[in-house]
């Protein structure tokens, strides 16, 4: 009995302890929360829009084929300088060749079909002249192959036998222009089966498009070509592009003209300047493994002067100046917070918190312009705490007073 009571005893001195104590952290006066916080003053603000992209020729040309053929010739190597109308790679063209030859064969047999229908047509035409100089007519009621006796004068004389002979009716002539509207046709059928094989014997001779450099070669001579990739690419390397994606919320602040900063690890310290040449009229999603991206924005930006270091494909990093004001009212951006849609701030007012709804302006890496919700002079607390609440007191540490 008596341990059982040194129990009971010890246990309410130690219940008495722990309410002493937490009487003496609650009840005993707190002071004000000390708080990082700045004051809100006018400054200059450019807001810029960074992104990545890629190096390009402004014109190239790929040499490509639909089906493949044997390659006969690679005429150049990479590095090589090339005229317009310069040979690069020629395809074997043995049978597009016959097919060339066999195809002037018809129409020089083509050709003789209507030589020798416009020459009976010229000869069937001279005898009706002759014969109607000489008085002669067909007959009407004959059939139209040849020259009705009754009609013929009595007095035809010895002489007048070869026109006799050579009298023919309409309808002879009218024969003979069919024959030769019909050879013709067939003459230029043939022509245009000439052009036909001539084109496809061209296509086979791969020519240079425009003045540039090789680039890539991935033909081979006696191999099969590739319609996977370009057999040749010839570029123009003293004028370049740079190709980027943006994001939907930055493609939205950039317009045609716009000027933009390249750099790169090979330009070392040195930038190049550039001018937004095109914006994609529509944004793109892709989709991978991950699931369908956010959509981006197509953008090119043509460089002013090209160094020699920025070669095709490279990867560089652009900025691109969107916006610029002077004396706008601005905040850090770690004194922004969220609720929903909304964009806030907890101001201090009387040492006291109140949480202020602000609308926002152009913004950078380190601040945001507030086109409402505050004022010149006004203090807002640095990095708020998800344990802030409205009306809460608070202390600005020393120091903290610039934004």
């Amino acid at each position: 009995m008596r341990k059982g009571l040194w129990w009971k005893i010890g246990a309410m001195l130690l219940v008495l302890a722990l309410a002493f104590g937490v009487w003496w952290f609650w009840g005993k006066p707190q002071g004000p929360l000390q708080v990082k916080a700045g004051v809100v003053t006018p400054i200059s603000m450019q807001e810029n829009v960074f992104a990545t992209g890629s190096v390009v020729p402004v014109s190239s040309q790929e040499v490509r084929v639909l089906t493949p053929g044997r390659v006969a010739k690679v005429a150049v190597k990479v590095g090589d300088t090339v005229r317009a109308g310069e040979t690069l790679v020629g395809l074997d063209t043995t049978l597009v060749d016959a097919q060339v030859a066999q195809a002037r064969v018809s129409v020089e047999a083509a050709q003789t079909v209507v030589s020798s229908a416009q020459a009976n047509l010229d000869e069937l035409k001279k005898a009706r002249t002759a014969a109607s100089t000489a008085g002669l007519s067909p007959d009407s009621s004959a059939d139209g192959a040849g020259v009705g006796s009754s009609t013929l004068p009595q007095f035809l004389s010895e002489e007048n036998s070869t026109l006799q002979e050579n009298l023919v009716s309409p309808v002879v002539i009218r024969q003979a222009e069919g024959v030769l509207a019909q050879s013709t046709a067939a003459l230029k059928q043939a022509q245009e089966m000439l052009k036909v094989a001539q084109v496809q014997q061209g296509q086979l001779i791969h020519k240079a498009s425009m003045a540039g450099t090789v680039v890539e070669v991935n033909a081979q001579e006696g191999n099969l070509s590739s319609v996977q990739v370009p057999l040749v690419v010839v570029a123009d390397l003293t004028q370049m592009n740079v190709e980027a994606q943006l994001n939907e919320i930055d493609a939205g602040k950039v317009q045609v003209g716009g000027e933009v900063s390249i750099s790169s690890k090979m330009l070392g310290d040195t930038s190049v300047q550039g001018t937004i040449a095109e914006i994609a009229p529509t944004a793109v999603s892709k989709t991978s493994l991950q699931g369908s991206a956010s959509p981006t924005v197509g953008i090119k930006i043509r460089l002013e002067k090209a160094p020699l270091e920025l070669k095709p494909g490279f990867t560089v990093t652009i900025e691109i100046i969107v916006a610029t004001k002077e004396g706008v009212l601005a905040v850090p951006q770690e004194a922004l917070f969220q609720e929903g849609n909304k964009n806030y701030v907890y101001r201090i007012q009387a040492g006291r918190l109140e949480k202020t709804e602000v609308k926002l302006g152009i913004g950078n890496d380190t601040h945001q312009e507030i086109t409402s919700g505050l004022k010149s002079g006004d203090q807002v607390v640095l990095n708020p705490s998800n344990d802030f609440s409205e009306g809460m007191q608070v202390l600005p540490e020393a120091g903290s007073e610039g934004v």
